[in-house]
Protein backbone atom coordinates (compact mmCIF):
# COMPACT_ATOMS: atom_id res chain seq x y z
CA UNK A 1 0.00 0.00 0.00
CA UNK A 2 1.47 3.33 -1.07
CA UNK A 3 1.18 6.23 1.35
CA UNK A 4 1.68 9.98 1.16
CA UNK A 5 4.43 10.88 3.61
CA UNK A 6 5.76 14.35 4.40
CA UNK A 7 9.17 14.34 6.06
CA UNK A 8 10.12 17.37 8.14
CA UNK A 9 13.87 17.91 8.31
CA UNK A 10 16.39 17.58 5.50
CA UNK A 11 19.27 16.37 7.66
CA UNK A 12 20.90 12.96 7.49
CA UNK A 13 17.93 11.11 8.93
CA UNK A 14 15.30 12.97 6.92
CA UNK A 15 17.04 12.63 3.57
CA UNK A 16 17.80 8.95 4.09
CA UNK A 17 14.20 8.31 5.17
CA UNK A 18 12.92 10.16 2.11
CA UNK A 19 15.14 8.12 -0.19
CA UNK A 20 14.26 4.81 1.46
CA UNK A 21 10.50 5.36 1.46
CA UNK A 22 10.55 6.66 -2.12
CA UNK A 23 12.48 3.59 -3.25
CA UNK A 24 9.74 1.46 -1.66
CA UNK A 25 6.98 3.13 -3.63
CA UNK A 26 5.65 5.79 -1.25
CA UNK A 27 4.90 9.37 -2.31
CA UNK A 28 7.37 11.44 -0.30
CA UNK A 29 7.52 15.20 0.15
CA UNK A 30 10.64 16.49 1.90
CA UNK A 31 10.27 19.76 3.83
CA UNK A 32 13.21 21.96 4.78
CA UNK A 33 12.49 25.02 6.90
CA UNK A 34 13.48 28.44 5.62
CA UNK A 35 14.91 29.00 9.11
CA UNK A 36 17.21 25.97 8.93
CA UNK A 37 20.86 26.78 9.50
CA UNK A 38 22.27 24.54 6.78
CA UNK A 39 21.13 24.94 3.19
CA UNK A 40 20.29 21.71 1.38
CA UNK A 41 22.22 20.49 -1.64
CA UNK A 42 21.13 22.10 -4.92
CA UNK A 43 20.01 18.74 -6.31
CA UNK A 44 17.91 18.00 -3.22
CA UNK A 45 16.01 21.22 -3.88
CA UNK A 46 15.06 19.69 -7.22
CA UNK A 47 13.98 16.51 -5.47
CA UNK A 48 16.99 14.48 -6.62
CA UNK A 49 19.20 12.36 -4.37
CA UNK A 50 21.64 9.54 -4.97
CA UNK A 51 20.55 6.54 -2.97
CA UNK A 52 23.08 3.76 -2.66
CA UNK A 53 24.86 5.14 -5.70
CA UNK A 54 21.84 5.41 -7.98
CA UNK A 55 19.87 8.58 -8.83
CA UNK A 56 16.40 8.74 -7.27
CA UNK A 57 13.69 11.40 -7.50
CA UNK A 58 11.44 12.29 -4.60
CA UNK A 59 7.86 13.30 -5.25
CA UNK A 60 8.61 16.83 -4.07
CA UNK A 61 11.00 19.06 -2.14
CA UNK A 62 9.49 22.18 -0.60
CA UNK A 63 10.14 25.00 1.82
CA UNK A 64 6.45 25.86 2.00
CA UNK A 65 4.86 24.30 5.12
CA UNK A 66 1.38 24.31 3.54
CA UNK A 67 2.65 22.42 0.53
CA UNK A 68 4.48 20.01 2.82
CA UNK A 69 1.50 19.13 4.98
CA UNK A 70 -1.45 19.25 2.58
CA UNK A 71 -2.83 15.81 1.78
CA UNK A 72 -0.22 13.85 3.74
CA UNK A 73 -1.26 10.63 5.46
CA UNK A 74 1.76 10.75 7.77
CA UNK A 75 3.90 13.74 8.74
CA UNK A 76 7.20 12.34 9.96
CA UNK A 77 9.72 14.48 11.80
CA UNK A 78 13.41 13.56 11.65
CA UNK A 79 14.80 16.37 13.77
CA UNK A 80 17.04 16.98 16.78
CA UNK A 81 14.96 16.98 19.95
CA UNK A 82 15.78 20.54 20.94
CA UNK A 83 14.40 22.14 17.74
CA UNK A 84 11.39 19.90 17.22
CA UNK A 85 8.84 22.15 18.93
CA UNK A 86 10.03 25.22 17.00
CA UNK A 87 9.73 23.41 13.68
CA UNK A 88 6.33 21.98 14.62
CA UNK A 89 4.88 25.46 15.00
CA UNK A 90 5.68 26.18 11.35
CA UNK A 91 3.15 23.68 10.06
CA UNK A 92 0.51 23.68 12.85
CA UNK A 93 -1.74 26.10 10.89
CA UNK A 94 -1.99 23.63 8.01
CA UNK A 95 -2.68 20.35 9.81
CA UNK A 96 -5.82 18.49 8.75
CA UNK A 97 -8.14 16.10 10.55
CA UNK A 98 -7.10 12.47 10.27
CA UNK A 99 -3.37 13.08 9.82
CA UNK A 100 -0.68 11.35 11.88
CA UNK A 101 2.47 12.95 13.24
CA UNK A 102 5.25 10.41 13.70
CA UNK A 103 8.28 11.64 15.69
CA UNK A 104 11.01 9.42 14.26
CA UNK A 105 14.10 9.98 16.37
CA UNK A 106 15.54 9.81 19.86
CA UNK A 107 12.52 9.61 22.16
CA UNK A 108 12.16 12.37 24.74
CA UNK A 109 8.38 12.40 25.25
CA UNK A 110 8.04 15.11 22.62
CA UNK A 111 4.60 13.72 21.80
CA UNK A 112 3.45 15.46 25.00
CA UNK A 113 5.24 18.68 24.08
CA UNK A 114 3.68 18.78 20.61
CA UNK A 115 0.25 17.80 21.93
CA UNK A 116 0.39 20.69 24.40
CA UNK A 117 1.28 23.13 21.61
CA UNK A 118 -1.50 21.74 19.44
CA UNK A 119 -4.04 22.00 22.25
CA UNK A 120 -3.12 25.65 22.70
CA UNK A 121 -3.06 26.69 19.04
CA UNK A 122 -5.35 24.28 17.13
CA UNK A 123 -7.56 22.48 19.67
CA UNK A 124 -10.17 21.80 17.00
CA UNK A 125 -7.93 19.70 14.74
CA UNK A 126 -8.05 15.91 15.13
CA UNK A 127 -4.57 14.45 14.58
CA UNK A 128 -2.69 11.57 16.19
CA UNK A 129 0.82 11.99 17.60
CA UNK A 130 3.37 9.34 18.56
CA UNK A 131 7.08 8.59 18.71
CA UNK A 132 9.60 5.78 18.38
CA UNK A 133 12.40 5.17 20.86
CA UNK A 134 15.04 5.92 18.20
CA UNK A 135 15.49 6.82 14.56
CA UNK A 136 14.58 3.88 12.37
CA UNK A 137 17.94 4.11 10.58
CA UNK A 138 21.62 4.32 11.14
CA UNK A 139 21.83 6.88 8.37
CA UNK A 140 24.68 8.24 6.30
CA UNK A 141 24.42 11.24 4.00
CA UNK A 142 27.25 12.91 2.07
CA UNK A 143 26.26 16.56 1.59
CA UNK A 144 28.89 17.22 -1.06
CA UNK A 145 27.95 14.22 -3.18
CA UNK A 146 24.23 14.28 -2.24
CA UNK A 147 24.49 10.55 -1.61
CA UNK A 148 22.32 8.77 0.97
CA UNK A 149 22.76 5.31 2.40
CA UNK A 150 21.41 3.09 5.16
CA UNK A 151 23.96 1.34 7.33
CA UNK A 152 21.33 -0.34 9.49
CA UNK A 153 17.57 -0.42 9.97
CA UNK A 154 16.88 -0.53 13.68
CA UNK A 155 15.07 -3.65 14.83
CA UNK A 156 12.56 -3.85 17.67
CA UNK A 157 11.99 -0.09 17.77
CA UNK A 158 9.49 0.66 20.54
CA UNK A 159 6.65 3.00 19.58
CA UNK A 160 3.84 4.68 21.47
CA UNK A 161 1.20 7.25 20.69
CA UNK A 162 0.24 9.95 23.16
CA UNK A 163 -2.13 9.09 24.68
CA UNK A 164 -1.28 5.40 24.52
CA UNK A 165 -4.90 4.53 23.72
CA UNK A 166 -4.11 5.67 20.15
CA UNK A 167 -1.08 3.40 19.71
CA UNK A 168 -2.94 0.60 17.93
CA UNK A 169 -4.56 3.03 15.46
CA UNK A 170 -1.22 4.60 14.61
CA UNK A 171 0.57 1.25 14.34
CA UNK A 172 -1.93 0.03 11.73
CA UNK A 173 -0.68 2.72 9.37
CA UNK A 174 2.93 3.13 10.44
CA UNK A 175 3.82 -0.56 10.16
CA UNK A 176 3.24 -0.18 6.43
CA UNK A 177 6.27 2.10 6.50
CA UNK A 178 8.30 0.30 9.18
CA UNK A 179 7.60 -3.29 10.13
CA UNK A 180 10.15 -3.17 12.98
CA UNK A 181 8.02 -0.88 15.18
CA UNK A 182 6.87 -2.62 18.37
CA UNK A 183 4.13 -1.20 20.62
CA UNK A 184 5.31 0.14 23.98
CA UNK A 185 3.12 0.57 27.04
CA UNK A 186 3.37 4.36 26.68
CA UNK A 187 5.80 7.09 25.69
CA UNK A 188 7.60 6.99 29.03
CA UNK A 189 8.71 3.49 28.11
CA UNK A 190 9.96 4.69 24.72
CA UNK A 191 11.90 7.54 26.41
CA UNK A 192 13.53 5.17 28.89
CA UNK A 193 14.67 2.97 26.01
CA UNK A 194 16.31 5.78 24.04
CA UNK A 195 19.91 4.55 23.95
CA UNK A 196 21.59 7.94 23.62
CA UNK A 197 21.50 9.37 27.17
CA UNK A 198 23.46 6.43 28.59
CA UNK A 199 25.84 6.13 25.63
CA UNK A 200 26.84 9.70 24.82
CA UNK A 201 27.17 12.22 27.68
CA UNK A 202 29.26 10.29 30.22
CA UNK A 203 32.10 9.10 27.93
CA UNK A 204 32.09 12.48 26.18
CA UNK A 205 32.42 14.50 29.40
CA UNK A 206 35.02 12.09 30.78
CA UNK A 207 37.10 12.58 27.60
CA UNK A 208 36.88 16.37 27.67
CA UNK A 209 40.65 16.90 27.39
CA UNK A 210 40.88 14.84 24.22
CA UNK A 211 37.82 16.51 22.70
CA UNK A 212 39.09 20.01 23.52
CA UNK A 213 42.49 19.35 21.98
CA UNK A 214 41.87 16.76 19.28
CA UNK A 215 38.13 16.56 18.74
CA UNK A 216 38.36 16.04 14.99
CA UNK A 217 40.31 12.82 15.54
CA UNK A 218 38.26 11.55 18.48
CA UNK A 219 36.03 8.49 18.05
CA UNK A 220 33.61 8.24 20.96
CA UNK A 221 32.52 4.64 20.52
CA UNK A 222 35.92 3.26 19.57
CA UNK A 223 38.21 5.31 21.82
CA UNK A 224 36.01 7.10 24.37
CA UNK A 225 34.45 3.99 25.88
CA UNK A 226 37.27 2.54 27.98
CA UNK A 227 37.58 0.10 30.88
CA UNK A 228 36.86 3.01 33.21
CA UNK A 229 34.26 5.09 31.36
CA UNK A 230 32.13 2.03 30.60
CA UNK A 231 31.61 1.66 34.37
CA UNK A 232 29.79 4.99 34.40
CA UNK A 233 27.64 3.93 31.44
CA UNK A 234 26.78 0.73 33.33
CA UNK A 235 25.93 2.68 36.50
CA UNK A 236 23.59 4.99 34.55
CA UNK A 237 22.00 2.00 32.88
CA UNK A 238 21.38 0.29 36.23
CA UNK A 239 19.56 3.38 37.44
CA UNK A 240 17.48 3.42 34.25
CA UNK A 241 16.68 -0.28 34.69
CA UNK A 242 15.50 0.35 38.26
CA UNK A 243 13.09 3.00 37.02
CA UNK A 244 11.77 0.57 34.40
CA UNK A 245 11.29 -2.07 37.09
CA UNK A 246 9.38 0.26 39.40
CA UNK A 247 7.13 1.41 36.55
CA UNK A 248 6.41 -2.12 35.35
CA UNK A 249 8.27 -1.96 32.03
CA UNK A 250 10.45 -4.64 30.49
CA UNK A 251 13.89 -4.57 32.15
CA UNK A 252 16.84 -5.20 29.83
CA UNK A 253 20.41 -3.98 30.18
CA UNK A 254 22.21 -1.91 27.56
CA UNK A 255 23.84 -4.90 25.87
CA UNK A 256 20.59 -6.82 25.47
CA UNK A 257 18.68 -3.82 24.12
CA UNK A 258 21.36 -2.92 21.59
CA UNK A 259 21.82 -6.53 20.51
CA UNK A 260 18.09 -6.75 19.87
CA UNK A 261 18.14 -3.60 17.77
CA UNK A 262 21.25 -5.04 15.99
CA UNK A 263 23.56 -2.12 16.84
CA UNK A 264 25.74 -4.41 18.98
CA UNK A 265 27.11 -7.86 18.29
CA UNK A 266 26.23 -10.54 20.87
CA UNK A 267 28.49 -12.50 23.22
CA UNK A 268 30.91 -9.67 23.99
CA UNK A 269 31.51 -7.44 27.03
CA UNK A 270 29.80 -4.04 26.81
CA UNK A 271 33.07 -2.15 26.24
CA UNK A 272 33.93 -4.32 23.25
CA UNK A 273 30.40 -3.99 21.92
CA UNK A 274 30.85 -0.23 21.79
CA UNK A 275 34.45 -0.36 20.53
CA UNK A 276 33.76 -2.91 17.80
CA UNK A 277 30.22 -2.07 16.66
CA UNK A 278 30.26 -2.15 12.84
CA UNK A 279 27.64 0.59 12.84
CA UNK A 280 29.14 2.95 15.43
CA UNK A 281 32.90 2.49 15.79
CA UNK A 282 33.92 4.66 12.81
CA UNK A 283 31.78 7.68 13.72
CA UNK A 284 34.10 10.60 14.40
CA UNK A 285 33.43 13.03 17.24
CA UNK A 286 32.04 14.75 19.11
CA UNK A 287 34.52 17.41 18.03
CA UNK A 288 33.35 19.89 20.68
CA UNK A 289 31.48 19.74 23.99
CA UNK A 290 28.80 21.96 22.49
CA UNK A 291 27.45 18.96 20.60
CA UNK A 292 24.08 17.21 20.52
CA UNK A 293 25.69 14.12 22.10
CA UNK A 294 26.04 16.26 25.21
CA UNK A 295 23.63 19.21 25.03
CA UNK A 296 20.64 17.24 23.72
CA UNK A 297 21.32 13.97 25.51
CA UNK A 298 21.74 15.69 28.87
CA UNK A 299 19.01 18.34 28.59
CA UNK A 300 16.41 16.12 26.91
CA UNK A 301 17.76 12.75 28.02
CA UNK A 302 19.38 12.47 31.44
CA UNK A 303 17.40 15.36 32.91
CA UNK A 304 14.17 13.76 31.72
CA UNK A 305 15.23 10.36 33.10
CA UNK A 306 16.04 12.04 36.43
CA UNK A 307 12.60 13.66 36.47
CA UNK A 308 10.88 10.32 35.80
CA UNK A 309 13.07 8.64 38.44
CA UNK A 310 12.14 11.24 41.05
CA UNK A 311 8.46 10.61 40.37
CA UNK A 312 9.10 6.89 40.76
CA UNK A 313 11.12 7.45 43.99
CA UNK A 314 14.33 6.06 42.46
CA UNK A 315 17.67 7.67 43.36
CA UNK A 316 20.04 8.45 40.47
CA UNK A 317 23.52 9.45 41.75
CA UNK A 318 25.34 8.49 38.53
CA UNK A 319 22.88 10.39 36.33
CA UNK A 320 23.02 13.36 38.72
CA UNK A 321 26.82 13.47 38.57
CA UNK A 322 26.94 13.69 34.77
CA UNK A 323 24.24 16.38 34.72
CA UNK A 324 26.23 18.33 37.31
CA UNK A 325 29.58 18.02 35.51
CA UNK A 326 28.04 18.97 32.18
CA UNK A 327 26.38 22.00 33.74
CA UNK A 328 29.72 23.15 35.20
CA UNK A 329 31.67 22.65 31.98
CA UNK A 330 29.16 24.29 29.64
CA UNK A 331 27.97 26.89 32.18
CA UNK A 332 24.35 25.87 31.68
CA UNK A 333 22.04 24.80 34.48
CA UNK A 334 20.70 21.71 32.72
CA UNK A 335 18.58 20.72 35.71
CA UNK A 336 16.66 23.96 35.32
CA UNK A 337 16.84 24.30 31.53
CA UNK A 338 16.22 20.66 30.61
CA UNK A 339 12.94 18.87 29.88
CA UNK A 340 11.01 17.55 32.89
CA UNK A 341 7.59 16.09 33.64
CA UNK A 342 6.61 19.36 35.30
CA UNK A 343 7.43 21.35 32.17
CA UNK A 344 5.24 19.01 30.14
CA UNK A 345 2.36 19.56 32.54
CA UNK A 346 2.29 15.96 33.73
CA UNK A 347 1.20 15.27 37.28
CA UNK A 348 3.89 13.10 38.85
CA UNK A 349 1.55 10.96 40.95
CA UNK A 350 -1.34 10.62 38.51
CA UNK A 351 0.48 10.36 35.19
CA UNK A 352 3.14 7.96 36.42
CA UNK A 353 0.33 5.51 36.90
CA UNK A 354 0.80 6.00 33.23
CA UNK A 355 -2.40 6.77 31.60
CA UNK A 356 -0.25 8.59 29.04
Amino acid sequence: MSMKVSIVGAGNGGIVAAADLTSRGHEVTLYHSLQALKDPHEDIMQGKVHYRGEPLYLHKFTQDPLEAVKGADVIMTCLPTHILAQMFEEFIPYLQDGQMIFINGASAMNSVVLSNILEEKRPEVDVLIGESMSLTYAARYDYEENDADIILKSKHNLFSAYPSSNTERMMEKLTVLYDTLVPAQNIIETALNNGNPESHPAPSILNTGTIDNNGDSFYLYRDGVTNHTVKVIEAIDKERQKVCEVLGFEVLDKSARSERSTYFEPDKPLKEQYNESPVLKDLVGPVTLNNRYIVEDVGYGLVLWKSIAEAAAVETPAIDSIIHLTSLMLEVDFTREGLTLDKMGLDKTRDLNLQV
